[in-house]
């Protein structure tokens, strides 16, 4: 494939970003900030709905602020000020925190109405991309050819970019999780006399992990992981019979929210693990999932954008565009950079964590689970300060406390 080398007259973009969800849009308003000429592509306008990330944790509101971005978020979101832990009925725990529910969409769309004037917003889809260790072409769906310094890929799902970039998907685990979602009223119409509601299941069995119900602007909100066997149809047949399925997987969940019904449709999603792998390509990063995803019940997927966003755009761009070249050496400093490093490793270790909190079968996890369901069924109720730890970690740094052997999830 011939390199780029830049043409007379032509304009050169300083950065383009391929991708427009969260972390691509993200990613431009924090460029279009220092002053940059920025092109930002999507096919998209407005982001459609879409089941995502649907909570800001207290940790990643914090990220979010300390980049300016989270004022722009708050117009849509509904603040959650305490979570209730509950199993088999019992609530066990409250915890203090500051989230918030909105819908992913509302995320994007909110920040891409917020973007700075020097960034330029163009409907299309990149085909290719030809790049070297100083101008990088990217061609459009429409023939459009654009060049700039630097290309971010920010689109998740796009591999028909990989290719040529010397870079493949690799599967970590096929099937590692599902989730469900939905929104929930109270049968006699009134509000929830609560923020938010963490259910656990701890049923192998039942291949269940958590409810989550939350808090939107004039609803509750309510996500569902599991990680069922390949072969299980636990998603074909929730989405058949939600209430009915939800009654027989928390029999005593009536007994702890009140009684009530499923009001919306039900949007599934099914995760495949995966990462990239190759040789750091010149003129090239990928942040959030274009480089690797996260399994949802982690809580981690937007802890891990936040964190991409802000080591690329706080720490490295500004460096890679005050000198000259745009080589793979200079690169590898955003994907050897510590805090994206740790980011990644934690997001991977959680997801296994959770897979083998929820359906390890060896003696070590069968021991795990009876302690927790005896904790959370006959220990003393708890009120606990978040103090900026997701709920999830907060729960996970306890237990290390008491059994440090579980920080190892082989």
């Amino acid at each position: 494939m011939p390199k780029p080398s830049q043409r007379p007259g032509e304009t050169v973009e300083r950065v383009i970003i391929v991708g427009a969800g969260l972390a691509g849009t993200a990613a431009a308003a924090l460029l279009g900030k220092q002053s940059l000429r920025i092109t930002l592509i999507d096919p998209r306008r407005d982001f459609p709905p879409v089941f995502r990330a649907e909570k800001i944790e207290a940790p990643q509101a914090a990220i979010l602020r300390k980049l300016g971005l989270m004022e722009l978020l708050l117009p849509r979101a509904s603040h959650i000020r305490e979570i209730r832990d509950y199993y088999q009925g019992r609530h066990f725990r409250t915890t203090r925190t500051e989230q918030y529910g909105l819908f992913y969409s509302d995320m994007v769309n909110s920040l891409r109405e917020s973007l700075p004037g020097n960034v330029e917003f163009i409907n299309g889809r990149a085909l290719q991309i030809a790049n070297s260790g100083d101008l990088q072409r990217v061609t459009l769906d429409d023939g459009r050819e654009l060049t700039g310094r630097l290309v971010v890929l920010a689109c998740g799902v796009n591999r028909e970019l990989l290719p040529c970039l010397g870079m493949k998907r690799v599967t970590i685990r096929r099937h590692h999780s599902a989730a469900v979602a939905f929104t929930l009223a109270r049968a006699d119409g009134r509000r929830f006399p609560f923020d938010a509601v963490t259910y656990y299941s701890l049923d192998p069995d039942a291949c269940l992990d958590y409810l989550t119900l939350f808090a939107f602007t004039d609803s509750m909100r309510a996500n569902l992981f599991a990680f069922p066997a390949e072969d299980d149809q636990w998603t074909r047949r929730f989405l058949q019979a939600p209430e009915k399925q939800l009654d027989e997987a928390f029999p005593r969940l009536r007994e702890a929210i009140g009684e009530y019904r499923i009001t919306s449709k039900v949007e599934s999603s099914l995760i495949h693990l995966y990462r990239l792998e190759g040789e750091q390509p010149a003129g090239v990063v990928f942040i959030g999932d274009a480089g690797q995803n996260v399994c949802p019940a982690t809580g981690m997927g937007l802890s891990k954008v936040a964190t991409d966003v802000d080591v690329l755009c706080s720490e490295c761009v500004p460096v890679w565009l005050a000198s000259a070249g745009m080589g793979s050496e200079k690169l590898k400093s955003y994907a050897n950079h510590p805090r994206k490093l740790a980011i990644d490793g934690e997001a991977l270790t959680a997801a296994e964590y959770r897979r083998k909190a929820v359906i390890g079968r060896s003696l070590r996890w069968r021991c795990h689970r009876s302690r927790l369901r005896f904790e959370m069924q006959f220990g003393p109720r708890l009120i606990a300060e978040e103090g900026g730890l997701h709920a999830e970690q907060f729960s996970r740094r306890r237990e290390r406390e008491q059994d440090p052997s579980i920080a190892d999830v082989n």
